[in-house]
């Protein structure tokens, strides 16, 4: 079975490489953007299984990153993993499509385990429309 790809967005050098290595370790397809600009630039090249994003960044925040994957490809699934944890954020982002928010920091093996979900539940969904 082909490898889900991820993109994962955040502009902390340290969270970027340690979810990349912790993720790339669990069997995914890892790409790394370190700003909002390269995910955009990254989304309109390709297409991800799933786009995990931060929230606040300079110049192209979180939200624009989740509304060019949700627009890019439907059945990308989005995660917003973020330490600003305001309950109108979530509220915000769930109603733009995101599929799950998490705070920074969170448990690797609990994030391992909703991306396992959330991609999982696309390829359940593709089977059932066919």
């Amino acid at each position: 079975m082909k490898k889900k790809s991820l993109l994962i967005v955040d502009d902390e050098r340290t969270i970027l490489n340690s979810l990349s290595r912790e993720l790339t370790s669990a069997g995914f397809e890892v790409t790394t953007s370190a700003s909002g600009e390269d995910a955009l630039a990254g989304i309109n090249s390709r297409i991800f299984d799933l786009v995990m994003t931060d929230l606040l960044m300079p110049k192209v925040d979180g939200f624009q990153v989740l509304k060019a994957a949700k627009k890019k490809g439907s059945q990308t699934m989005v995660i917003i993993l973020t330490g600003y944890g305001a309950m109108e954020s979530a509220i915000d982002a769930l109603r733009l499509g995101a599929d799950d928010f998490l705070l920074k920091p969170c448990n690797t093996d609990e994030l391992i385990y909703r991306i396992s979900r959330l991609t999982s539940k696309t390829v359940n969904s593709l089977i059932l429309l066919m």
